[in-house]
């Protein structure tokens, strides 16, 4: 994903010391409670497309993702204490060894030896050259577990993050404390509070973010349009926002906009798509555009909607093992055209590709993200740390991986400027030639 027209948002100077360790997953949800919903891949905590599951069974009843065995003491199955035997191992720890003999003798200022300690596990997996692998301290993988459980407030806004340049977009800004205070769809978010986006995984700063109703977060964005840092002062509440949007755009054709796949949203769309055929709908505009993916569970529900009966996606790790995930057959039946461009990424991928391989839409648009990758969280001993590794491929019904080159639209459209939507123009003359005469 190309840098937003050339400009770079963290030119700027920071203040303090950063971790000097860029990561981040490609994209996360900042909607209703905050909820962080757009990774693929969550181990140990929340499933998303995860690639550590048992194969189900090809019907939609068994398809509950197995885990990993994780010991009490908060380790994979297997893991041990070093023994000293292994070379690399050795060798650092040799190496650690000496430069902490220097910072003891010659270092000018104090530090915290825990935060030494953590710099060392962040380099360690910064060696793998994976933008997607962090390592969480105790307070990060505190404020990630707490992402997932409780009850906690945000500011109404959807988020997606390049895993290369470390640009967090927003996507889309709800009604609620974000538009108010005037942040604005197309904004790229460039501090919480103290953290740097920059150096943060992405999970951090969301938790960050969150906090309890009626108290504020200090956000800072760069606005291209004025090319200036923006500092507002958001009030944390509930965000009431549905993920799907529908309304019909003819006598004949619906339309609906998915924002995530999480919650229930497979419910909502099966609700739209009933009170749609009660008012006539024939053919449908599914809208994935800025959609950065989900929840695999939800997704497969979504896919059962349209779909037949078959593979959805395919996930394969790196020993070789396979596991297809199936739908157990659509109930739509009607034209469908599917809309994407350069923001709709993960699950919305695997959804795109599926409905592509199996010939029961056309998709419309732009090249999607190319995230065809899945990564993994894991509690490391004791439980209070953790890291996050990536872990596999997903595959689409036909086979293909589009990791880093993303799906390609049967028709390719680039949206143009102005108030019309040429894209959605586009699907509706697709469905409009499709149904034909058709009373």
């Amino acid at each position: 994903m190309d840098n937003y027209y050339g400009y770079e948002p963290y030119e700027k100077p920071k203040s303090g010391f950063g971790k000097g360790v860029l990561t981040g997953v490609l994209s996360t949800l900042l909607v209703v409670f905050m909820a962080t919903a757009a990774t693929i891949g969550v181990h140990g905590i929340r499933e998303y497309l995860s690639g550590s599951n048992t194969p189900p069974q090809e019907t939609t009843a068994a398809r509950e993702p197995g885990k990993e065995t994780v010991k009490a003491g908060g380790t994979k199955d297997g893991a041990v204490n070093y023994t000293g035997n292994d070379e690399l191992l050795n060798q650092i720890v040799n190496r650690l060894s000496e430069i902490k003999g220097y910072v003891d003798e010659e270092y000018l200022f104090d530090y915290e030896e825990q935060q030494l300690a953590d710099g060392a596990y962040m380099g360690f997996l910064y060696g793998l050259g994976d933008p997607y692998a962090y390592y969480y301290n105790e307070e990060e993988f505190a404020a990630l577990q707490d992402s997932y459980s409780g009850e906690y407030y945000g500011i109404g806004v959807l988020v997606q993050q390049d895993p290369e340049n470390r640009e967090v977009t927003i996507l889309r800004v709800f009604d609620g404390p974000a538009k108010e205070a005037g942040i604005q769809k197309g904004d790229i978010l460039y501090r919480v509070e103290e953290l740097m986006v920059s150096e943060e995984d992405l999970n951090t700063v969301i938790a960050r973010i969150k906090g309890d109703e009626g108290t504020t977060v200090n956000v800072e964005v760069y606005r291209k349009e004025t090319e200036e840092y923006m500092t507002f002062d958001v009030e944390r509440r509930q965000v009431v926002s549905e993920d799907v949007e529908y309304r019909m755009l003819t006598d004949r054709v619906g339309y609906v906009l998915l924002d995530q796949f999480e919650g229930k949203a497979a419910e909502q769309i099966k609700a739209a798509i009933a009170d749609m055929e009660a008012q006539g709908m024939e053919g449908l505009v599914l809208d994935l555009r800025d959609n950065p993916g989900g929840d695999l569970d939800v997704m497969l529900d979504i896919a059962d909607i349209f779909l037949p009966r078959g593979v959805v996606l395919t996930i394969e790790d790196v020993k070789g093992h396979s596991v297809p995930y199936y739908s157990g057959g659509n109930s739509f039946g009607k034209p469908l055209v599917v809309l994407v461009n350069e923001n709709s990424a993960s699950a919305s991928e695997a959804l795109s590709g599926a409905v592509k391989d199996h010939g029961v839409g056309t998709l419309v648009g732009t090249q999607t993200f190319g995230k065809g990758i899945v990564q993994s969280i894991y509690p490391l001993r004791g439980g209070k740390t953790g890291m996050k590794l990536t872990t596999a491929h997903y595959y689409t019904p036909g086979g293909t991986c589009i990791h880093g080159t993303g799906i390609t639209p049967d028709v390719i459209v680039e949206l143009e400027e102005g108030e019309a939507d040429n894209q959605l123009a586009e699907a509706l003359a697709i469905l409009e030639e499709a149904l034909g005469d058709q009373p």
